[in-house]
């Protein structure tokens, strides 16, 4: 099994100073002077784990693309996992823009009231440096305590009616290892309640990182799913 080429991302130059990626370098952004080709600095912008025992090249992940941001001090870049980041031009720092997370809707039965349905919040650290989350940013023991969700029946947006925590930054994060994962289950009914009969769901998870290191948005795509007159259970994954 192999890979398709990987995508060919044209150089930028700005300010005589040309930036480009390599495929020899995967993850890496690479600053040359446009004149002479004189090698000026380079920055590693990511680096994912690779599983020695599955063949390398089906897990190798390249820019998919690279722009200049609006002020053009920043370099804005998109991997193949549609993960996002950005470079400081003068600092030469990398930081995660977007990292993705993953939305199942595990329990979803009805009621006189409403539906009454929970889902499972999943996030992976693919990389090989530590990721830290926020509690209260991704539901920490199931606790919402912010609008961390989309959620819309039959289209239209349900409002968010649990609380809002105005908070201090907190003492601690939740550091997830590499090849680590963050599960946690939450009830969404009473804070994004749905009313009785048929409908169709979606849920989707979209919020900032806060006060973390990792200072990015954390986004899923959205999951949509039937409400109908038989009760949706499914079992949650075991928490690593």
């Amino acid at each position: 099994m192999s890979r398709p080429a990987p995508p060919v991302i044209a150089p930028i130059t700005r300010d005589g100073v040309r930036y480009e990626s390599r495929w020899s370098h995967r993850g890496v952004l690479f600053a040359v002077d446009a004149q002479s080709g004189k090698p000026l600095w380079q920055v590693e912008v990511y680096r994912y784990l690779i599983n020695e025992e599955v063949e390398t090249d089906v897990q190798e992940v390249y820019f998919a693309s690279m722009t200049l941001d609006s002020s053009n001090e920043a370099m804005l870049i998109e991997d193949e996992c549609g993960v996002r980041h950005r470079v400081d031009l003068k600092t030469r720092q990398a930081k995660l823009l977007t990292w993705p997370v993953e939305v199942r809707v595990v329990e979803a039965s009805p009621g006189p009231d409403g539906w009454k349905y929970s889902v499972e919040l999943k996030i992976s650290n693919t990389l090989t440096r530590p990721l830290k989350l926020d509690g209260p940013s991704v539901a920490e023991k199931g606790m919402l305590s912010n609008d961390l969700f989309d959620v819309e029946v039959d289209g239209k947006p349900i409002p968010y009616r649990g609380m809002m925590a105005k908070r201090a930054p907190p003492g601690r994060f939740i550091e997830l290892k590499p090849g680590a994962d963050y599960r946690t289950g939450i009830e969404l009914s009473s804070d994004y309640p749905v009313p009785p009969g048929k409908h169709r769901l979606t849920v989707r998870f979209s919020h900032t990182n806060h006060f973390s290191p990792d200072n990015c948005r954390l986004e899923s795509k959205p999951v949509t799913i039937e409400l109908g007159a038989e009760p949706i259970r499914r079992t949650p994954k075991p928490k690593p």
